[in-house]
């Protein structure tokens, strides 16, 4: 398995926010492989937005941010299951949540798991919900996703371009009319300190 947190391992991301209702209707027009879900992620922000941790399925899954270039950010990620492998502070964060509980055949919730944290703990979690639509666009991958912040009830509405060849990247953005459009990740959008 290759390093996940090299720098060719990462994927360029441009995320935009907003209804953007010419560039969904072309992307459904001309993506491929379409595929809808539901998630379910808890997501804990800390005062760094160069990390950008989550939980899914019981699962910390921790992206670094590495570089920005031509308007996209280039992130790393990598799904964790133990806390020996977990880069700090989020090892601290794994043990708190007691995500080994599976490995050790006993049921686990997120939701009683954030119940146990201390008030004074750094991560600040934020439950959301991710109606998502994906899709392919030649080697690029290309979402469309509603998502509820379970603990204001706000609605957001996000379009995302990822990938590796940031040439393609760049002219699918300009095809689809964003690139006037401001990048901005998914835990920077969602956490309310950035809001106030």
């Amino acid at each position: 398995m290759a390093d996940e947190n090299s720098a060719t391992d990462a994927k360029f991301e441009y995320r935009v926010w907003g209804t953007h209702k010419k560039a969904r209707k072309l992307l459904d027009a001309i993506g491929t492989d379409k595929t809808a879900e539901t998630i379910e992620d808890c997501y804990f922000l800390g005062d760094d937005p160069d990390w950008n941790a989550k939980v899914r399925d019981s699962t910390l899954k921790i992206k670094r941010l590495i570089a920005e270039e031509r308007g996209f950010e280039q992130w790393t990620s990598e799904w964790h299951h133990k806390s020996k492998t977990t880069p700090a502070p989020f090892d601290e964060l794994f043990d708190d949540l007691h995500l080994d509980r599976l490995n050790r055949g006993k049921k686990f919730s997120i939701t009683k798991a954030v119940k146990g944290l201390d008030d004074d703990h750094d991560a600040r979690p934020v439950f959301v919900t991710k109606h998502r639509v994906r899709y392919r666009v030649g080697t690029a991958r290309a979402e469309v996703t509603d998502i509820v912040v379970e603990t204001t009830g706000e609605e957001l509405q996000t379009l995302a371009i990822v990938g590796n060849d940031l040439d393609e990247l760049v002219a699918l953005r300009k095809e689809l009319g964003l690139k006037k459009s401001e990048n901005v990740a998914v835990h920077v959008a969602i956490d309310p300190e950035v809001a106030e």
